[in-house]
């Protein structure tokens, strides 16, 4: 795909939703799309489709997670449980999550115990409003709540008395929900909480932190200058090593290693460090679990969402690359645990891209921040009513979200972490 975003749309969709352990460690992805995502509850009809958009390369950072012993799970209405597309996910991984109603509930519960036989985990969705699927919920080994809704955690958590069934809440807005539900017995959580900051009074950056906003405000420059950027990479055994690790893959084929860190430099050009070292960086200060991990990966496919959306529309003359910076900074305040207008005092950015940070009234760029939320949160009717106020093509949209999701995972699927400091620098 270009850069532009100009090929055709993808007749697929999906997006991949964080899952998480009471320990905030990652617990898996839910995945949700379909052939017509934005237009309703998106299930996966028939292997084909699952198939289909389990081979492609927004994938990737699922699978990544899969090779690392993670969950996968996916949503089934009645026609595509029955159709057997559940059998498209790998076994000892897949979590195969019911919804909606059971028009032929002797059959579901037939197939439900013949996929738990080969190594399937099967979910449902418990609750008030739902219907009356007490037999394959005994089956079931998850149970889903919806934490978005009206409904009280309560009952769903006594009726599993003695934890027979793990307890999944989704839509959950708020680390303080997250807590209560946690108490609760809640085990499994997913939805906008882990966005939101988690804030300590005598929390500062740390000296790690610091040098890393040092060297984004070297690389902001209008005119950097290559000796002293070159200097002050090498002087960071981290990133230098990444650096080098990148440039001397196979992905880039060069006849000869790449061995100081100025040759690297010239041979990428300034753009291209640029956006590099931003994301490496990024990626260097989100260190320290599986949240600030995932909110890192989020935030390159922000800024890479609003860069491609911008480019291709020319949208009200924004500047393409000042929107990828806008999505890459979305997020620091929950990577680090500091409001956003104390992170926004250390970036090297314009009073107006930090207002836009900070959220204030009159931002013009928030109606392009709410559809990147729309996109990360599967909120598909709010997704279409915001492309037509904004007057783009959801298809296109579709495509960009595709493309910004590929180009995040693929870059922290190369990811290299570099090995202890040596207390030698690499030689410029």
């Amino acid at each position: 795909m270009s850069d532009n975003g100009q090929s055709g749309a993808s007749p697929f969709f999906f997006t991949k939703q964080a899952l998480f352990d009471v320990k905030r460690k990652l617990w898996g992805y839910e995945i949700q799309g379909g052939a017509d995502a934005c237009s309703a509850l998106a299930c996966f009809a028939d292997q084909e489709h699952l198939a289909g958009s389990l081979a492609s390369t927004s994938y990737m950072g699922v699978q990544s997670a899969v090779e690392r012993g993670k969950k996968v799970a996916v949503p089934f209405d009645e026609v595509g449980f029955l159709a057997q597309a559940p059998y498209a996910l790998p076994p000892a991984h897949g979590v195969v999550k019911f919804v909606g109603q059971a028009s032929r509930p002797r059959e579901v519960v037939e197939l439900a115990a013949r996929l738990r036989a080969d190594g399937y985990s099967l979910a449902v969705d418990v609750g008030a409003g739902q219907p009356d699927l007490a037999e394959l919920a005994a089956l079931a080994d998850v149970w889903c709540f919806d934490a978005g809704g009206a409904d009280d955690p309560t009952p769903i958590a006594a009726r599993n008395k003695g934890g027979k069934a793990l307890l999944w809440a989704s839509r959950v807005g708020s680390l303080d929900t997250f807590e209560k539900l946690k108490a609760a017995g809640f085990a499994v959580f997913q939805g906008r909480f882990f966005k939101e900051p988690e804030l300590v009074s005598e929390r500062k950056l740390t000296s790690h932190q610091m040098s890393r906003f040092q060297l984004l405000r070297l690389i902001e420059s209008e005119d950097p200058d290559v000796d002293a950027l070159a200097e002050a990479i090498s002087a960071d055994v981290s990133v230098s090593f990444r650096l080098l690790s990148y440039l001397n893959s196979a992905a880039f084929g060069l006849p000869q290693k790449i061995q100081s860190i100025k040759q690297a430099i010239m041979i990428l050009g300034s753009i291209k460090i640029r956006n590099w070292l931003r994301a490496v960086l990024l990626a260097d200060m989100a260190q320290g679990g599986d949240m600030p991990r995932e909110l890192a990966e989020l935030s390159l496919q922000r800024a890479r969402l609003l860069e491609l959306v911008t480019t291709r529309y020319d949208f009200w003359d924004f500047n393409p690359g000042t929107l990828f910076l806008l999505g890459l900074f979305s997020l620091l305040d929950a990577i680090l645990g500091l409001p956003m207008r104390q992170v926004a005092e250390h970036l090297p950015l314009d009073e107006k891209l930090k207002s836009a940070l900070r959220r204030d009234a009159q931002n013009e760029y928030q109606p392009l921040l709410d559809l990147a939320e729309c996109i990360e949160d599967a909120d598909w009717p709010r997704l279409a009513d915001l492309t037509r106020q904004l007057g783009l093509e959801l298809d296109a949209v579709k495509v960009c979200a595709s493309e910004a999701m590929a180009y995040s995972s693929g870059f922290f699927a190369t990811q290299t972490d570099a090995p202890p400091p040596t207390g030698k620098k690499a030689r410029q």
